[in-house]
């Protein structure tokens, strides 16, 4: 696959799993990070993608100023592309500054922010490095907002006997390569040994199912790429029993089903 067709894939796949993302979102938890947030927030993200959950931002806050640290330049430029007419698409008239940076953002340093967000990303990083850079990020009273933790759990539907093999190796490759699979996990017990005031924690679940007239929007892309990224990781593995080849199948004939165990996850780091 070329370049530039692998960023087209990569940023179709992050507009396609948008509505699930907010299926997922845990209420209980969003509304307790509201009432949390002053008036105008200072908000920095890492792992923001195209930027996409700016406009959810700025639903729940004034957003003085807005800071997304990536590490993909060709999503950080798509995203520069895209934000502003998504703002003017909705008619916000809402001022300050919204950037987007290049680079780790663990090791990005930042204005102090209110509201530290990061969604889909401790599961890629070693939880005590990022809560580390999460105390230097957050002023103090400020908050960190963690929603669509993975916790280690995929489930696919129709079960096959081969799941055992392909989704253990596949969470097995998460912790190899730096990050952790049961990572909402780590997270809340980490907390706990900081001193941080855990606010709210509560599940949220990716789930995407077929319905009678088939998948919503472009959620059928969304897991022909998740069958993508498992198969990518796990290698030969995943033509185990034919796992691979049935999932497909099973997915062209709008017959798959997806869960993914997540937690979303607010506090206040310690002073």
């Amino acid at each position: 696959m070329t370049t530039d067709g692998h960023d087209h894939g990569r940023r179709r796949y992050l507009t396609a799993k948008r509505g699930v993302d907010e299926r997922a979102r845990n209420e209980r938890v969003r509304r307790r990070l509201v009432a949390e947030l002053p008036a105008t927030a200072r908000v920095t993200e890492w792992g923001p993608g195209v930027g996409l959950s700016v406009p959810t931002l700025y639903d729940w806050t004034r957003v003085s100023s807005y800071l997304g640290v990536d590490a993909d330049p060709a999503l950080v430029a798509f995203a520069r592309h895209l934000l502003p007419r998504l703002l003017a698409r909705r008619g916000d008239e809402q001022s300050g500054e919204r950037r987007f940076a290049v680079g780790d953002a663990l090791d990005t340093e930042t204005r102090p922010c209110d509201l530290l967000y990061a969604q889909s990303f401790f599961d890629l990083v070693a939880v005590e490095r990022a809560l580390d850079a999460v105390r230097r990020a957050v002023k103090p009273g400020g908050v960190a907002y963690a929603p669509l933790t993975f916790d280690g759990r995929t489930t696919l539907l129709p079960r096959h006997p081969a799941d055992e093999t392909v989704l253990g190796a596949f969470h097995d490759s998460i912790d190899a390569t730096g990050g952790q699979s049961r990572a909402a996990t780590a997270l809340v017990e980490s907390l706990g040994d900081r001193d941080a005031t855990l606010l709210g924690v509560g599940s949220s679940d990716w789930v995407v199912r077929p319905r009678p007239d088939g998948y919503r929007g472009d959620e059928r892309y969304f897991l022909a790429s998740i069958l993508d990224i498992v198969a990518e990781t796990v290698g030969e593995r995943a033509t185990t029993d034919g796992w691979l080849t049935t999932r497909r199948t099973q997915l062209a004939d709008g017959r798959l089903t997806y869960m993914a165990h997540n937690y979303d996850v607010l506090w206040r780091p310690a002073p």
